[in-house]
């Protein structure tokens, strides 16, 4: 698999964190949810916890939004997967 692009979207203490890779000619997408939360380590203040984990392909983008009950991330996805489209 070849990494096609990798992106971030942060909303408040929430981080969307999206790669899309190549598969075979067939886009696949992971997709995070991360939250801020304090550290339980003296020297760090925050870190980020995992809160959702989603990989799909690419043509299975509306079984995803059955699942993601997230529009935010689906919004992300969307607008990721429109990017890698204008580019080919």
């Amino acid at each position: 698999m070849r990494e096609i692009l990798s992106d971030r979207k942060n909303k408040g203490n929430i981080t969307y964190r999206i790669t899309l890779s190549d598969d075979a000619g067939r886009v696949s997408c992971f997709v995070q949810k991360l939250m801020k939360k304090r550290s339980k380590e003296p020297d760090k203040k925050v870190t980020k916890k995992i809160v959702r984990e989603h990989c799909f392909k690419a043509d299975e983008i509306n079984d995803f939004r059955l699942v993601c009950d997230d529009e935010i991330m689906y919004e992300f996805c969307v607008e990721s997967l429109k990017k890698v489209e204008n580019d080919r």
